[in-house]
């Protein structure tokens, strides 16, 4: 019976042990100052001419673009320094939508369910549209650790501090068509 005894208290030691450092890893400044709700990321090809058909005349090569939403909570104050991809940082446009928010097409899909970004919520959404990278700017080493675990690391600026927001992938949905 004093063996079973021993297992038991080891084993709620053991515990012990594992939440405790489960608790202290959590509890770093990056994981406790982040505003950020929820993230829906998404890419989009983008392409030339009309869709089903040709490329257009002069058609540019086609092109990925990157939206991220962020939500955070109503009246929360953070600014977009930019999104850092593939170890380059890269400028960003900005936008506060309202929820819903739906994909632009020229094509109303049948399943609207794949039409839509973000649900409905009570939270502000920060639209975020990634632009071209910026020369000269290398990722710190939390940046660079994020982004080995990730597709894209959103930087914020929230409370006076830099906040990292991690993307861990971007979704497909369908092609963009430019006139």
């Amino acid at each position: 019976m004093g063996t079973i005894h021993a297992r038991a208290m080891s084993s709620r030691t053991a515990l012990l042990v594992m939440c405790v450092a489960t608790a202290v890893s959590s509890n770093c400044e990056a994981q406790t100052n982040n505003p950020v709700v929820k993230v829906h990321a998404f890419e989009r090809e983008v392409v030339g001419g009309i869709p089903g058909g040709p490329p257009g005349v002069g058609a540019q090569a086609r092109q990925m673009r990157y939206i991220i939403y962020l939500e955070t909570p109503p009246k929360t104050d953070v600014a977009v320094d930019g999104v850092w991809m593939k170890s380059r940082f890269h400028s960003a446009d900005t936008e506060i939508k309202k929820a819903p928010v739906r994909f632009e097409s020229p094509v109303k899909l049948a399943d609207d369910t794949k039409n839509v970004a973000v649900p409905p919520t009570t939270n502000t959404v920060t639209e975020i549209t990634v632009k071209e990278p910026v020369p000269d700017r290398t990722p710190d080493a939390h940046a660079s650790k994020l982004l080995g675990e990730n597709a894209a690391v959103v930087q914020l600026s929230y409370s006076g501090k830099t906040v990292f927001v991690p993307v861990k992938r971007f979704e497909r949905r369908e092609p963009l068509y430019m006139r």
